[in-house]
């Protein structure tokens, strides 16, 4: 009984250094493995495509949908490194599929695309409007105070 929890343990060790042996926004089809730089692209950011498992020599192209967002060539090894620009009108939840060439599988890496990096403006970033409410309240507490407290002396 102790050997088999033992043995368990291992084995769950094992799959979750794997697991964590894999770079960010890796993923793994049929030899073909593909990252990229960045998995939360703003739109219009360019992102750096990694990968191995491609035709030697051959071509490799990074897609968004049905357009082409960049390509690069395969070393000898199959190694692939080349820049992908995220189209300005891509957001959300992205699927980047990286071809790999031929014979060599498809690779997808999931992407979140934000905004422009850039958040939106809204309200003031003046803060006189409420320093002013700030001191008129306690002038005006101060005031209060005071009528309260020569009140209280006139009554005794």
């Amino acid at each position: 009984m102790f050997r088999r929890m033992l043995l368990i343990a291992a084995l769950v060790l094992a799959a979750g250094g794997a697991a964590l042996a894999a770079p960010a926004g890796a993923q793994n089809y049929g030899g073909c493995s593909a990252a990229v730089s960045d998995t939360t692209p703003a739109a219009g950011q360019t992102v750096t495509v990694t990968g191995t498992g491609a035709a030697p020599a051959g071509a490799v192209t990074a897609m968004l949908g049905t357009a082409t967002i960049g390509s690069g060539t395969a070393d000898a090894t199959g190694a692939f490194s080349f820049s992908a620009t995220v189209p300005s009108t891509a957001s959300g939840t992205e699927t980047l599929s990286v071809d790999c060439g031929a014979g060599a599988a498809v690779a997808g890496v999931t992407l979140t695309v934000g905004g422009s990096g850039t958040l939106p403006a809204t309200g003031s970033s003046s803060t006189l409007p409420l320093t002013t409410i700030a001191l008129v309240s306690l002038a005006l507490g101060g005031v209060a105070l005071t009528a309260s407290r020569r009140r209280s002396s006139a009554t005794r």
